[in-house]
Order: C-alpha cells, then sequence, then structure tokens
C-alpha cells in the first residue's frame, strides 16, 4: 500500500528576487563564518590533501578577484588557481573580508546595489552585472567550493565542520 504525502500550502505571496543591504551583510557575515570555521578546521587537522587547500585557497583567491572587479584594482588580476598555504589563506581571508566590508559600508550605504559593474572576465569578454548580483555571486562562488573542500576532507576521515547557513544562523 502506498504512502500519501498531504501538503499543506500556504497562498502564494509575491516574493522579492532582491537582495537588502542587510541581506547582503548577513550573507557577507555568513561567508566569512563559513570560511573561518573550514579554516580553522584544515589548521588543526593532520594530513589535509593538498586539493582542500587548493580549493581553499582559490575561494578567497576569486573573492579578491571579484573585490578588484567591483573596485577596480589589481586584485581583479589574481590567479584564481595558485594554492598558497594555509597561513597565508589566513591572512588573505582577513584582508579581503576587511575590503568587502568597505564595499558594502560605502556602496550599499549609498544606495548603491543596483549599480551596474562593467568588468572583463578572465578569457577577456566584456560583461556588466549590478553590483547585489556580483555580490550573491561571491558568497555562493565560496559556498560552492567549501562543500568541494568538505567532500575532500571527509575521504581522508578528517570530519569538516558544519558550514550551511541554517548552522550559522543557530549560532548566532
Amino acid at each position: 500500500m502506498g504512502m500519501t504525502l498531504i501538503l499543506h500550502t500556504r497562498p502564494r505571496r509575491a516574493m522579492s528576487p532582491t537582495r537588502t543591504p542587510d541581506d547582503l551583510q548577513r550573507l557577507f557575515d555568513y561567508n566569512r563564518w563559513a570560511s573561518t570555521r573550514l579554516l580553522d578546521a584544515m589548521r588543526a587537522a593532520d594530513g589535509v590533501p593538498d586539493r582542500a587547500v587548493e580549493l581553499y585557497s582559490h575561494v578567497l583567491r576569486a573573492q579578491d578577484l571579484w573585490y578588484g572587479r567591483v573596485a577596480g584594482t589589481d586584485h581583479a588580476d589574481l590567479d584564481l588557481w595558485t594554492t598558497e598555504p594555509l597561513p597565508d589563506c589566513a591572512d588573505r581571508l582577513s584582508a579581503s573580508t576587511e575590503r568587502w566590508q568597505t564595499v558594502l559600508d560605502e556602496r550599499v550605504r549609498d544606495g548603491g546595489l543596483d549599480q551596474t559593474i562593467d568588468y572583463t572576465n578572465s578569457k577577456g569578454t566584456r560583461y556588466e552585472n549590478t553590483l547585489r548580483d556580483l555580490c550573491t555571486h561571491v558568497v555562493n562562488h565560496g559556498t560552492h567550493h567549501r562543500s568541494q573542500i568538505a567532500l575532500v576532507l571527509r575521504r581522508v576521515e578528517i570530519a569538516p565542520p558544519a558550514t550551511d547557513y541554517i548552522f550559522y544562523l543557530r549560532a548566532q
């Protein structure tokens, strides 16, 4: 005999796809929290695979590359796949977090979320996106690769920390 699944639904309400400045601040706070937890776990573990460090370094370098595109700095010229040792990653995480906080404090406060950012990708193709979309991308990119790192760590029996957004909210 089959099981019947009953879903209780509420009337649909219009949902705005637009993130507010507070939403973006919370996402960047989450991003810092999750990246710090993962870094701390890797620094405390023995035998962290090179691939985990490579991916972690990539996350931070990409975060800086996007900062460079937004702020018009030479960070936009970073090699995304240069692997840095974990102590250097710790320094990059701290500096990158401060740089992005400046963007959030200055541009977002001034209503600049919908400002269009023109940039050239690593293949030389020109694009433009809003600051809001680029900020969301930076956080999502980090989440994507942190999950890959967790998988790499599990394969060598290193338990990665929980870095899901809901765990961040519960920790607040």
